[in-house]
Order: structure tokens, then C-alpha cells, then sequence
């Protein structure tokens, strides 16, 4: 059978599942309610000029700045409007197209079709690969993708199509910085020190550049570091172990959770930093021991130099107000190279004795991947499902709480909500958006003035919380508290001046206190910010009847 079809087949098999799942987490906020995503060709220059989040319309996260990633969802959403099955099928098949280039990618590193489609078949139903292709908003796909045609051009030596790939890379994703720093260990193994930096300077001055758009876009480089109280003995033994951890799940993907909670190890005498402490050894030493064979070494240290970010920033990511240890996503370009790597070591260690189990281990991990994969994707199905699922790993975890609360009061189950919402408390009480949104399902059920304790306590915990000032003026409306509600409108806008939901609110007041001409400017604003709100153009039009 050919390798093509083998790979189509695998895939296929380990991902034919999450074509029936829906948006998940951050698909929510970044595509499903997204006011930008039926994006107009006149809007795409705004796409380079804006992080990800400001697209969404969320002016507070500012980190991640990926247009090439939100121009996908442009393109998809025009193609299936918000049907997640076109979204999951273009993963899959980018995450197929990945598994094909690394299959090329193979034959020219070591002109072995066995060493090739054992890594390029182990890389597509690679367990650990399950959240990346299953969680559409990651981006890490289509991250991966340009990272792995750069790499493929830059073995061809089609030099120009490897530097336009990799820019692509880094308007994809922040970590496609590290790539230069992994090639280079191939360059100059094989050009020499001079000649192989030399051919490594174009990807350096594109780093520069990208640097350059980013601090320029959202005020910050990179996020090196957040504002941690443990002594870096601490976060160096900690450092260490999450890189074991990541280890291991590549080698042994098993167990897998959508969610790790943030965890700090203390004691360099602890039994797992102590390992840790060897395996990390052990592959220095097996570096050492191959440095002469650059392409053996290149697959080896390139996954440990493309998570360095992630290892350096580790229990610093946030779910919520939990911190993450670490992430499966992450694993997703370091799979690529140890996917290779693995079969390769074996052949040259075992010689030929390698090929006569190497073909039975490969069926037997394949099988093993692909159920692994198949059956994993039912967490991944809806919010309800993973959510649940994290709870299930992370009783612990607050933000799954509430999230999951969010889920439930969005299908009118305000009595569930409420529940999760003070588990949620009962874990952080001083949680902003759990006040916030229990608030929100008190109001709902017509408990006006819980809901106002606990909006209020959302602003004591978070002053300039938009959303919270918003709400507290709605229940104070509710209350007939007219200059009350004004003012909280009036202080939600000022933390947020284009939130269109206090402008309909402030109009919707103005009006009651027969402030007929505020009103209007209130309901112009919003249609401005948001053209299809229909009760602020219902209002317009009673405006008009009411003259």
C-alpha cells in the first residue's frame, strides 16, 4: 500500500470522530461571537494591525498576535459560515498535509521509506496531537503546517520559499521565533560555523521584523516571564520536570487531560525531579554521543528548542484564573521531530535486527495511537464534555467550574449554573467573573437584589470590570434606580468605550428619563460598533414613531 494512502487512512480513522463535534473553550469567544469574523477585503489590513483578541472584541488580552491564524477563520466562516464541521475537516486535512511533508521530509533526511512513514504514520495519530487538532482557536496546526514547509524548503535549499514560510510561521504563532535557533544546529553542521550562520541570518532579520510589527501592535515583545513568588531554585527544578513531562508524553501518552494544573516541586531529593535530573542527563549525553551526525542531532534537540518558551514560562499560562503547568498543544511541532527520531535511533542502533520487530512494534503503536486518539475525542465534543472532563482530572480547576456553569446558564439551566458557580467560589472566592456571572443567573431568575450583592462584589474584587458595571446598571434599571444605572453604564464605558451592550443600555435608560436625542446617539453608537443589533435598530425606528 502506498505511503499516501497509508497516511490518509490513519488520519481519517483517528480523527473521523471530532467532524461531529462542536466549537469548544476560546472557539466561542474567537470565532462563533467574533464580530469580525465575516471580515470585508477592506477590513484585512486591520487584521495586521490588531492582536487576536482585539479582533474579538476583548480589549484586555493583548498577547497573542496571529493574523495569518485569524485569516483562516475569515476563510472558513466564509466558506461554512459557523458549522463546525467545516472547521474540524480543514484541521484535519492541514494535520494530514503536515504528516505527508513529514513523510518527505524523512526520505530526504535519511532516504529510508520504512524510517519515514513509521515517523510521518506515528506523527498523525499521535495522541498528544489530540487537543491541537481537535481545539480549533489553538492555531497550532496551522502553526505546525508553515514550520514544517519551512523546514522541508530549507532541506530542498529553495531558500526564498523557506523564509516566506517561516514569516508565515511567525504571523501564525508566537514560538516560530525558536525555528532559526534549531536550524542552525543543522547549517552548521553542515556548511561550517561561518558559512552555516551566515545561511541561518535571513531567518534572524525576519525574527527582528516580526518583533518589530508585534511590540508595535500589542505593546509587548514576548511575554518572557509573569510576576511568579518562588525562588528560582524552585522554578529551576520545576523547569526540569516539566521538560521530563513533556518527554514522557511524547514517548508515553498516557494519561492525557485537556488541563494540568500549575504545580511547583521543591526539593531537588523529590523521586521525580530526581529522574527527571537522570533523563535529562541521559540526553545530553546521547547528544554528545551523536554530535557528529547533524541530522540525528538536529532531530534531537529541536523539540527540547521549540518548547523552551513554554518550559521557561511554565505554571505562568492561564485557564481563567488557574494557572497551567503545562499543555498538550505544545507538543504538537516537537511531535514532528521525535516522530522521526524514535525510528531512526533504532536502526542505527539494532542495525538490521531493527527491521525485523520494527515493522510489529509500528502496527502495535499505531493501533494503540489510533484507538487512544479515536476515543479521546469525545471529551472534545462540546463544552459540557470536556469541561466535565477537566473536572473529572481537576476537581480543583475554578475556571472549569465556571465555564461549565456558563454552558448551563446559556441553556436556561440557572439552577445547575448556580451550583458551579459557587463550587467555582468555594475554590477562588475572590474570583471577578464568577461573581459576575452568578450574578447574571440570579438576575435571571428574578433574584434582583443577589444579583446586585454579587455584581458588587465583582467591582470590589475588579474595579474596571466592563461587563460587571454594565450588569449592576441593568439591575438598578430593574429597580426603576435610573441615575444609579446611568452611572454604572456610564463607568462601564469609560473602562470600555466600544462595549456596545452598556451603549444599548445607557440609550434604552436615556429614553425612559426622556432623554430622547442621548438615546439616539446611545443606539447609533451601537449599530456602529455593532451594524445587525436588532433591538437597537428596533429602537431607532420607535424613536422615529415616537417623535
Amino acid at each position: 500500500m502506498k505511503p499516501y494512502i497509508i497516511l490518509i487512512l490513519l488520519v481519517a480513522i483517528a480523527y473521523a470522530n471530532s467532524l461531529q463535534n462542536s466549537f469548544v473553550w476560546d472557539d466561542t469567544d474567537i470565532i462563533v461571537n467574533n464580530p469580525k469574523i465575516n471580515l470585508s477585503i477592506k477590513e484585512i489590513p486591520s487584521v495586521f494591525t490588531t492582536s487576536l483578541w482585539g479582533m474579538a472584541g476583548f480589549s484586555e488580552r493583548q498577547d497573542y498576535y496571529r493574523p495569518v491564524i485569524f485569516l483562516l477563520y475569515v476563510l472558513n466562516y466564509k466558506i461554512w459560515g459557523l458549522n463546525p464541521f467545516g472547521f474540524h475537516l480543514i484541521h484535519i486535512l492541514i494535520h494530514l498535509i503536515n504528516a505527508v511533508i513529514l513523510y518527505r521530509i524523512g526520505l530526504i533526511l535519511f532516504n529510508d521509506n520504512l524510517i519515514s512513514l513509521i515517523g510521518a504514520s506515528v506523527f498523525a495519530v499521535h495522541p498528544v496531537n489530540n487537543e491541537p487538532v481537535e481545539w480549533v482557536s489553538t492555531g497550532d496546526v496551522v502553526f505546525g503546517f508553515f514550520i514544517i514547509l519551512s523546514i522541508y524548503f530549507f532541506l530542498k535549499e529553495k531558500r526564498y520559499l523557506s523564509w516566506i514560510t517561516f514569516f508565515l510561521a511567525l504571523l501564525s504563532k508566537e514560538g516560530a521565533i525558536m525555528l532559526p535557533f534549531a536550524l542552525i544546529i543543522f547549517s552548521i553542521c553542515r556548511n561550517g560555523f561561518k558559512k552555516g550562520v551566515i545561511a541561518i541570518t535571513p531567518y534572524l532579520a525576519l525574527s527582528g521584523i516580526y518583533l518589530f510589527i508585534r511590540m508595535n501592535v500589542v505593546d509587548i515583545v514576548l511575554v518572557l516571564g509573569a510576576d511568579i513568588k518562588q525562588p528560582i531554585f524552585i522554578q529551576v527544578i520545576t523547569m526540569a520536570v516539566a521538560a521530563f513531562d513533556y518527554i514522557k508524553l511524547l514517548i508515553i501518552p498516557y494519561p492525557l487531560s485537556p488541563f494540568y494544573p500549575a504545580k511547583w516541586h521543591t526539593s531537588v531529593f523529590e523521586p521525580k525531579v530526581i529522574l527527571a535530573i537522570i533523563v535529562l542527563i541521559s540526553i545530553s549525553f546521547l547528544a554528545f554521543k551523536i554530535r557528529k551526525d547533524r541530522v540525528m542531532l538536529f532531530l534531537l534537540i529541536s523539540p527540547f528548542i521549540m518548547l523552551a518558551p513554554v518550559i521557561w514560562m511554565v505554571n505562568m499560562f492561564m485557564a481563567g484564573e488557574d494557572n497551567v503547568y503545562i499543555a498538550e498543544r505544545y507538543l504538537y511541532v516537537p511531535a514532528m521531530f521525535f516522530s522521526i527520531f524514535a525510528p531512526a535511533l533504532l536502526v542505527k542502533i539494532f542495525n538490521d535486527r531493527a527491521r525485523r520487530y520494527l515493522n510489529i512494534g509500528w502496527i502495535l503503536i499505531i493501533i494503540i495511537f489510533t484507538y487512544t486518539t479515536a476515543s479521546s475525542s469525545a471529551a472534545w465534543k462540546n463544552d459540557i464534555t470536556l469541561f466535565k472532563k477537566i473536572i473529572e482530572k481537576s476537581p480543583e480547576a475554578a475556571f472549569a467550574h465556571n465555564n461549565l456553569g456558563n454552558v448551563y446558564a446559556d441553556e436556561g439551566r440557572l439552577d445547575e449554573a448556580i451550583k458551579e458557580y459557587l463550587t467555582a467560589l468555594k475554590i477562588k472566592p475572590y474570583y471577578a467573573s464568577v461573581h459576575n456571572n452568578l450574578g447574571t443567573a440570579y438576575y435571571e431568575k428574578g433574584n434582583v437584589d443577589m444579583a446586585i450583592k454579587e455584581y458588587m462584589m465583582a467591582l470590589k474584587i475588579k474595579p474596571d470590570y466592563a461587563d460587571a458595571h454594565n450588569n449592576l446598571g441593568a439591575a438598578y434599571y430593574e429597580q426603576g434606580k435610573i441615575d444609579e444605572a446611568i452611572k454604572e453604564y456610564l463607568a462601564s464605558l469609560k473602562v470600555s468605550s466600544d462595549f456596545a451592550p452598556a451603549h444599548y443600555n445607557l440609550g434604552r435608560t436615556y429614553w425612559k428619563k426622556g432623554l430622547k436625542q442621548d438615546a439616539r446617539k446611545e443606539f447609533e453608537m451601537v449599530l456602529k460598533l455593532k451594524p445587525d443589533f436588532a433591538p437597537a435598530k428596533k429602537a431607532l425606528e420607535s424613536l422615529d414613531k415616537d417623535k
